[in-house]
């Protein structure tokens, strides 16, 4: 079955995505299409290009902590400059259009305050700012435009997805469960995936099946130690709901 997908940021986290894609190929699933924010976007990028989830996974693993410092500009405390070089060197094409499988990332206007959705331009370029979690990361300058992370206004943008005949399944890996934090840095952290998470409600109307790996709530969204956790989480995860998903599309 052709299916389009809608991968939610979440830093580290996003490579659960991998995890679900992973188990939704293998059981016949066709991926025509692809939006993400964020993390969503990074990984989005890539399945877009044709590479498989693991070879995705073992990519990430390469990132170290210095691959997000760099010349911040104005705007955030550090920058996104190494990953976006990784971007550039592992990706085949240079811009969105020139993909496998169609791509949308979704970038937020920091001057005018309205969300922008790219399907073509400079993939590595848009990717980062789509990623530019502000006042982490620098936002960045995209000719008139002042951009930052798609979550903060669509983290899983289904809307441009709509318009095309086939099921669209949002993939939020942010789950909201009870808990209290204990320091400063959780409870930034906290606040910003509240934030994100008021704004996936909105678009689950968009969305014809719905998933939300509850173990990634566990994970934190910068440790980079974390990958092979959270990939995990969303192949148990697929594992979990594909019989449902299964039932569901076989209606459509």
């Amino acid at each position: 079955m052709k299916v389009a997908l809608a991968l939610s940021g979440g830093g580290i986290r996003a490579v659960a995505h991998l995890g679900i894609v992973k188990v939704l190929q293998e059981n016949g699933f066709e991926i025509e299409a692809v939006s993400g924010s964020s993390g969503g976007a990074l990984v989005g990028a890539l399945l877009c290009d044709g590479k498989t989830p693991q070879e995705i996974v073992e990519l990430i693993k390469t990132v170290k902590i210095w691959n997000l410092f760099g010349s911040t500009g104005r705007g955030g405390v550090f920058a996104l400059e190494g990953i976006e070089a990784l971007l550039k060197e592992h990706l085949q094409v240079e811009n969105i259009e020139e993909l496998k499988t169609d791509f949308i990332v979704a970038c937020t206007d920091l001057a005018s305050g309205k969300m922008h959705y790219f399907d073509n331009g400079p993939i590595a370029e848009l990717c980062i700012a789509s990623s530019s979690l502000v006042p982490v990361f620098s936002p960045r300058r995209y000719g008139d435009l002042l951009l930052a992370d798609g979550g903060f206004m669509d983290n899983m943008p289904a809307r441009p997805l709509c318009n095309r005949d086939m099921p669209v399944i949002g993939i939020n890996v942010n789950p909201i469960l009870p808990k209290e934090p204990d320091n400063v840095v959780r409870m930034t952290v906290r606040a910003l995936l509240l934030m994100m998470a008021a704004n996936i409600e909105m678009s689950k109307e968009y969305v014809d099946f719905y998933i939300e790996p509850a173990a990634c709530e566990g994970i934190n969204i910068f440790d980079l130690t974390k990958v092979d956790e959270a990939y995990e989480a969303g192949v148990e995860e697929g594992k979990k709901i594909l019989p449902k998903l299964l039932d569901t599309f076989s209606a459509i």
